[in-house]
């Protein structure tokens, strides 16, 4: 009977000491992985982010950029991290499409993150080459129509978002471009300039500059509702495609596993974060739709991307080359 009472008393001393530890949390510097690389549009939400948690926490945070593999390499270090909370990553829908482009992906996304934050929802902009013989959404429909697989279109890289949604939006229109990957933005930006290819769904922050100097044509928005910063700009939905509503997204995830205080701290301060007066203005300059809410909602975001996108890649049979 006292070495039961004993087991019993140092069970609940571990927990104990566990829900300390939990209450303490941060005691220590944060490391924030980031999987894309440094200077680009992730890594610079990240880091206006990561000032405000971290003067929140009244701890450092260390940005870890780990970029590859469609954020994969990122991923899989969160994986091998200790779940202490101490661990923590930077992501966006590439979690959601990689089951369905990568059939033989070592983790679930699904199963193995912990869904902590979600901060913006990004609209994407179709731009058009200079020289395109269109200037308004029914001239491009029948230039699309027209050109068939002759029309090209580029991305930021193979199965990222403006791939997938430029893929899911010529499947509603019923054409088939001609897919040119870049290795990020800026080059492919430079061949759209160029004339090198047709048609790029574009970020609003990288797009803003060539719309407002007229070297770029903005044609359509990806997402159901205007923008308030390009309202001349129709949108997929209203231009003759109800219900087309796609965007991208960042948020703050960790490995599963990490204690329910831990997720509960971080969520409540990055949602802070993210409704400052100062930070929402910020982001809306930056092109970005401030998107505070809570784990839940940040979980069930993401399933719903990891069917759409998982429907995209199957139909159309989109593999990574």
């Amino acid at each position: 009977m006292r070495i039961a009472t004993l087991s019993i008393a140092l069970i609940a001393c571990l927990f104990a000491a566990g829900g300390a530890a939990a209450q303490d949390y941060p005691s220590k510097p944060i490391r924030w992985i980031v999987p894309y690389p440094a200077g680009g549009g992730a890594d610079n939400l990240a880091r206006l982010v990561t000032q405000r948690v971290s003067q929140a926490l009244k701890q450092p945070i260390v940005v870890d950029n780990r970029p590859g593999g469609n954020t994969i390499i990122g991923t899989q270090a969160l994986l091998a991290s200790p779940k202490d909370g101490y661990t923590v990553m930077h992501t966006a829908e590439q979690l959601a499409s990689n089951a369905s482009l990568y059939p033989e992906l070592k983790y679930s996304a699904e199963r193995e993150i912990e869904f902590i934050a979600p901060m913006v929802r990004t609209p994407l902009v179709l731009l058009a080459r200079p020289d395109l013989p269109a200037s308004d959404a029914a001239g491009l429909f029948a230039f699309l129509k027209q050109g068939g697989d002759k029309v090209t279109f580029g991305s930021w890289g193979q199965g990222g978002a403006n791939h997938l949604v430029m893929e899911a939006f010529a499947d509603r229109v019923g054409v088939r471009p001609t897919h040119i990957p870049f290795p990020g933005a800026a080059p492919a930006i430079q061949s759209l300039l160029g004339g090198q290819i047709d048609v790029y769904f574009s970020d609003p922050t990288t797009a803003l500059p060539y719309i407002r100097s007229g070297k770029l044509k903005a044609l359509l928005v990806s997402t159901r509702d205007r923008l308030p910063f390009l309202p001349n700009v129709p949108t997929v939905h209203e231009s003759g495609y109800p219900g087309f509503d796609m965007y991208t997204w960042q948020g703050l995830v960790a490995a599963k596993g990490i204690p329910p205080e831990v997720v509960k701290t971080l969520a409540a301060t990055v949602r802070q974060t993210i409704q400052e007066p100062e930070i929402h203005k910020e982001l809306l300059e930056r092109g970005f739709i401030p998107d505070p809410g809570t784990p839940e909602q940040f979980k069930a975001s993401f399933l719903r991307t990891q069917s759409l996108l998982g429907d995209i890649v199957r139909k159309l049979n989109i593999r990574i080359q």
